[in-house]
C-alpha cells in the first residue's frame, strides 16, 4: 500500500471526515465550504488552546511527566510530577503534514506540539518520554530535537529548560512569520505545519487583538480564548513589537480574520 493511500484510509476515520462528510451530504455544501466551517468550529470552541485536564478529545492521552519546576539531584521517585493531556494526533492537520513533508517532519511537528502543551500544564518531557509516546528511540529523538533546535526552535526537555526560559513557541514564531509578510504558502514550507492550523493560530492571535482592543485583561483573555496564560503573553508582546505603522496592513489582514469567524459563528448560531 502507498503512502497515499495509507494517508486516505487514515483520514476517513477521523472525526474531521464524519463532521465533513455530514456538511457535505446532509446539507449540500460543497467540499470548500465544508471545511471551511471545520476551521472556523476548531477556531469558535477553541480546539486549538491549552489542553483542559479530564477532557479528552480523539488523538489525546494522559501522561504522568515530571513536574517543571521538579529540582535536580534527587531520585526520579523523590520528584513532583503531574499529569497532563497531550495531542499526540491532531488528525487531519497532522496528515496533511504527512502527505506534503513525509514521516520525520509530521514527527517534528508532533514534539514541538507535546512539549509546550506539557509546559502549558505545569510538566516538563524527558527525550525518553518523547521516544516511548511516539514510539521511535531515543536516538531519533535526539536527532530530531537537534534539528528542530538547528531551525531556531528552542525545544523544552527535561535538562534543557533550566537556565535559558521558555523561548518563543512555534505558534508565535509562525503568527511572526506571517506578520513579516510570508505567505501561507512560504509558512507551510519553512514551519511544515499544515495551512489549516497556521490559520487557526492566526485566528487566536486575531481574537487576542480584539480583546485586548476592548481592554480585556490578559487572564481574561487566556481563560476566553482556551489558551495556555503564557501563550497570551508571548501573544501580546509580539503584538506590542509589531503594532507598528510599516506592519498595520499586515495586522489588519490578521484582524479580519477574527471578524470573518464572528460573522460566521453568528450566522451559523453559535455561542461565543
Amino acid at each position: 500500500m502507498s503512502q497515499n493511500d495509507l494517508i486516505t484510509r487514515l483520514s476517513v476515520k477521523s472525526h474531521e471526515h464524519i463532521f465533513l462528510h455530514e456538511l457535505e451530504n446532509d446539507f449540500e455544501l460543497s467540499p470548500k465550504e465544508a471545511k471551511g466551517i471545520l476551521e472556523s468550529a476548531k477556531t469558535i470552541f477553541n480546539l486549538e488552546g491549552a489542553s483542559h485536564p479530564g477532557n479528552i478529545r480523539p488523538g489525546q492521552i494522559k501522561e504522568i511527566v515530571l513536574a517543571k519546576d521538579a529540582s535536580a539531584g534527587k531520585p526520579l521517585s523523590q520528584l513532583k510530577k503531574v499529569e497532563v493531556t497531550l495531542t499526540l494526533d491532531a488528525g487531519e492537520e497532522d496528515l496533511d503534514v504527512l502527505s506534503k513533508h513525509g514521516r520525520v517532519a509530521l514527527r517534528e511537528v508532533r514534539i514541538l506540539r507535546l512539549v509546550e502543551e506539557a509546559l502549558d500544564q505545569g510538566g516538563i518531557l524527558t527525550q525518553e518520554d518523547l521516544s516511548r509516546i511516539l514510539k521511535v528511540d531515543v536516538r531519533t529523538i535526539k536527532r530530531d530535537v537537534a534539528h528542530l533546535r538547528k531551525l531556531g526552535y528552542l525545544v523544552h526537555t527535561r535538562g534543557q529548560i533550566k537556565g535559558i526560559g521558555r523561548g518563543k513557541s512555534h505558534k508565535v514564531a509562525i503568527v511572526e512569520l506571517y506578520l513579516q509578510r510570508y505567505t501561507y504558502t512560504q509558512i507551510s514550507r519553512r514551519t511544515r505545519h499544515s495551512p489549516f492550523a497556521i490559520k487557526r493560530y492566526l485566528t487566536t492571535f486575531a481574537r487576542m487583538i480584539n480583546l485586548t482592543k476592548r481592554g480585556i485583561s490578559p487572564q481574561e483573555i487566556a481563560f476566553l480564548l482556551g489558551i495556555s496564560p503564557h501563550l497570551t503573553e508571548e501573544y501580546l508582546k509580539l503584538y506590542q513589537s509589531y503594532n507598528l505603522p510599516q506592519y498595520q496592513d499586515r495586522i489588519e489582514d490578521i484582524s479580519s480574520l477574527s471578524s470573518y469567524v464572528l460573522q460566521t459563528s453568528l450566522k451559523k448560531g453559535a455561542i461565543l
